[in-house]
């Protein structure tokens, strides 16, 4: 999982946030294209179903969620990094703490 270089990010606007993606099987990646603060991250991680999860070592702040839709469990992790927020979804914390460990050195 993202042992490689990746395929081409796609752009995504949900709910009017712009948002660089990127889809590899159940594991998805985003980068907002907004620019936050401790506080904007911290309304982003209150209205994120299910208990946070501090993840300490990634970012400058990181929470996971364990979220069940549709029957099927998945771990939703919520990095901020400077002034960029990575949200990334993936079948269990491991991967999904691989995926961040990946993109994060990436964003400048």
């Amino acid at each position: 999982m993202l042992g490689h270089q990746p395929g081409a990010a796609q752009e995504i606007t949900q709910e009017q946030v712009g948002e660089c993606a990127y889809r590899e099987g159940e594991l998805y990646v985003s980068v907002a294209h907004a620019s936050y603060d401790r506080q904007s991250f911290r309304d982003v991680v209150d209205h994120t179903k299910g208990q946070p999860v501090t993840e300490p070592g990634l970012g400058d702040a990181a929470y996971s969620f364990h979220v069940q839709e549709d029957a099927q469990d998945h771990v939703l992790l919520d990095v901020l990094k400077g002034s960029r927020v990575v949200q990334i979804t993936a079948p269990t914390a491991e991967e999904a703490r691989k995926a961040a460990s990946s993109v994060l050195p990436q964003l400048r």
